[in-house]
C-alpha cells in the first residue's frame, strides 16, 4: 500500500514539474509570438497533449489526498453503517464510470492510432498520444478505488 502511495507521490512531483515546464514553454511562445513574431512551433498542440496526461494521470493523486469533491454535508448527519454503505455505493458507482471512460477512452485512442491522426501543428505530432492519457490514467483510478475503500474502513474502525 505504501509502495504504492510513493508511487503516486512520485508521479505528483514529475507533473507538477511537467507544469512548470509546461509554463516555461507558453512563456516563451507568447514572448516568441508578440515580441519578435516568431512563435515558438508546435507551442500549444504541445500544451494540449501535455495538459491531457497531467489532468488523467492526477486523478488517482487526487483520490490518494482525499481532494475529491464530497458532499459530506448530508452524510455527516447519518450513523457510520449508512456512511460506509454511501461510501461504497459511491465508490461502486464511480468506479463503474472510471470504466466506461477505460472503454470509451481506449476506443477513441485505438481509432486516432489506426488512422495515423495528427495535431495540426508546424511539427508532428501524432493526436493519439493524447488520447492515450485517458485509459491510462482512467485505469489508475480504477485500481485505486478499492484500494481508498479499504483504507477507509480500516482508519473508521480505528475510531
Amino acid at each position: 500500500m505504501q509502495r504504492l502511495i510513493n508511487f503516486h507521490r512520485n508521479l505528483a512531483t514529475i507533473l507538477g514539474i511537467l507544469i512548470l515546464v509546461l509554463m516555461f514553454i507558453i512563456v516563451i511562445d507568447a514572448c516568441g509570438r508578440f515580441l519578435f513574431n516568431k512563435p515558438l512551433p508546435g507551442a500549444v498542440e504541445l500544451s494540449r497533449l501535455v495538459l491531457a496526461w497531467i489532468l488523467y494521470l492526477s486523478l488517482t493523486w487526487g483520490l490518494v489526498q482525499g481532494a475529491h469533491v464530497r458532499v459530506m454535508l448530508f452524510l455527516d448527519r447519518y450513523p457510520p453503517r449508512v456512511r460506509q454503505a454511501a461510501e461504497i455505493i459511491i465508490m461502486s458507482l464511480s468506479m463503474a464510470f472510471f470504466c466506461l471512460m477505460i472503454y470509451a477512452g481506449f476506443k477513441m485512442f485505438w481509432n486516432s492510432f489506426k488512422v495515423g491522426e495528427t495535431m495540426a501543428a508546424p511539427i508532428w505530432i501524432p493526436f493519439w498520444l493524447a488520447k492515450l492519457a485517458v485509459p491510462i490514467g482512467c485505469l489508475m483510478i480504477v485500481v485505486h478505488f478499492p484500494i481508498d475503500l479499504l483504507a477507509r474502513f480500516k482508519a473508521q474502525g480505528k475510531k
